[in-house]
């Protein structure tokens, strides 16, 4: 994804449908700023960052912005009710969470007590933050500490993720359970790297081309093939929503 990134810089990547369209290098830049985002707040390699919200160019991003940073993605399907998603964030120990102002609008702060700080999905502004966080203050001084970090500009020469095994859980699937609360399915690095190489050797996308995403992304094959695989290829990706 890196190396894919740098090659395709000036390259549309995610589109929302009837929307804004994001480069490849817009999706870095919006990385970068998560990732300061993610160190100022304490974050560390293997937290939980929890996502759900309906399929957008932002879900994207925050996805690639968790799993290169070496945290641990839970995205979560926008359908499931406001009791499942409260246990499915406090049973991954997620520390921030990543959601749509209208799902956001049906949960209960008191039920999810460990979050540290939850954002919007339409401009990454808080929504909320624990007692004692100092999140709201750090994203109105975002501005200053990216251009504090990056003097001359972020560009494709400033990327560098997390280098993680390829063993390591970068991902927690919580499944439509039949009986009780779904359960959370641990997949790691090398479950994702050899779903895109299965797409690249099939060849179902090419550098350029464009594709129509109208299944949830929060489905493993969804997500694999309708963003990871265009992702690494340089396809551009138009997000129904």
């Amino acid at each position: 994804i890196e190396h894919s990134i740098r090659i395709h810089w000036e390259e549309p990547a995610l589109t929302d449908y009837q929307g804004q369209t994001h480069t490849f290098g817009d999706v870095a830049h919006h990385i970068a700023r998560l990732h300061l985002l993610f160190e100022e707040s304490g974050i560390r390699r293997g937290d939980k960052i929890a996502l759900i919200g309906k399929d957008s160019a932002r879900w994207c991003i925050v996805y690639m912005a968790a799993v290169t940073y070496g945290a641990i993605i839970v995205p979560i399907l926008q359908d499931f009710s406001p009791n499942d998603v409260h246990h499915i964030i406090n049973h991954s120990e997620s520390v921030f969470l990543f959601v749509s102002d209208r799902i956001w609008d049906t949960l209960e702060e008191e039920m999810i007590e460990d979050v540290r700080g939850v954002f919007s999905l339409s401009d990454f502004r808080c929504l909320h933050q624990r007692d004692g966080e100092s999140i709201q203050k750090l994203l109105k001084g975002m501005d200053e500490k990216m251009a504090e970090k990056y003097p001359d500009g972020f560009g494709k020469d400033d990327i560098e993720y997390a280098e993680l095994d390829n063993d390591k859980v970068v991902l927690l699937n919580y499944t439509s359970g039949t009986t009780g609360f779904s359960k959370g399915v641990m997949l790691t690095g090398n479950n994702l790297a050899g779903n895109v190489m299965y797409g690249i050797e099939l060849g179902v996308l090419y550098r350029g081309e464009r594709e129509l995403c109208f299944l949830p992304l929060a489905h493993a094959y969804s997500c694999a093939f309708n963003f990871l695989v265009p992702m690494a290829v340089g396809a551009h990706v138009y997000l129904l929503g």
